[in-house]
């Protein structure tokens, strides 16, 4: 009995600081941080926590338990209104189809698993655009999807921009505000040169270019020396013309 109530006491000593530690950072409106907390503790999930955990511990276990949670909420939201404007539009069929669509939920899924991996505004851009494509005759099957939410996960927003350059080099530069030089013969490397991102930065993009190329997306050969038309021809795969329509890139045709 006395070895029971002082672990009883010191869970409830761990509980307060967490309480206190989280009760600091930003709530949302929907939930306090306090309520959280209470909640978690009334289904006896701090029962397995291990008593040695010590109070700092499980404080931090729950401060970035409410935020990792917070992120997921917030990309939700967003999704739901991005699939609400689309059925606004006529462009989606309505929710109670929507949830009967095995395909469409495996989408949200992985998206969101993906999602809350990623602060990066473009990546979950990206992931929004797979899962609005992820439905309708012109969605790719469930395996492609599933290899393209797996790429958008693995790959960086730097990734993503070196493909749409790939697919249009020239648009590329325009859409940075940078006229299209012309060429007599170069490599691509020279019109990726110009775009500050990749600028003196060889090893870098030589990096996401063989990223690109293992997946199957491009055939960039940066620095294999073409007729200045060459150097702005699209260098992208089939696959990764696919890859692109699905995230809804800049470059997709």
């Amino acid at each position: 009995g006395r070895l029971r109530r002082a672990r009883r006491g010191m869970h409830e000593v761990k509980l307060s600081y967490a309480a206190s530690t989280v009760s600091a950072m930003k709530k949302p409106p929907q939930k306090s941080a306090q309520r959280e907390l209470s909640e978690v503790a009334a289904e006896g999930v701090l029962n397995m926590v291990p008593v040695v955990g010590g109070a700092l511990a499980l404080a931090f276990t729950y401060a970035v338990g409410f935020a990792h949670n917070q992120r997921a909420q917030e990309w939700l939201a967003d999704l739901a209104s991005a699939v609400e404007d689309l059925q606004d539009r006529g462009a989606a069929p309505p929710l109670d189809e929507l949830v009967k669509d095995e395909v469409f939920l495996d989408a949200v899924i992985h998206a969101t698993r993906a999602a809350q991996a990623t602060h990066q505004a473009e990546k979950l851009d990206a992931l929004q655009h797979a899962v609005l494509h992820s439905f309708g005759p012109e969605a790719p099957d469930v395996d492609e999807q599933r290899r393209f939410f797996r790429l958008v996960d693995q790959f960086s927003p730097g990734h993503l921009r070196m493909l749409s350059f790939l697919a249009d080099p020239g648009g590329a530069l325009e859409r940075a505000g940078i006229a299209p030089e012309q060429y007599m013969a170069a490599g691509r490397s020279a019109a990726l040169e110009r775009l500050p991102e990749f600028s003196g930065k060889r090893d870098w993009y030589d990096l996401l270019a063989g990223d690109l190329s293992a997946a199957g997306l491009a055939q960039p050969n940066l620095h294999a020396v073409m007729t200045g038309a060459g150097v702005y021809q699209d260098s992208t795969t089939q696959l990764g013309k696919r890859f692109l329509g699905f995230i809804d890139a800049s470059a997709a045709s």
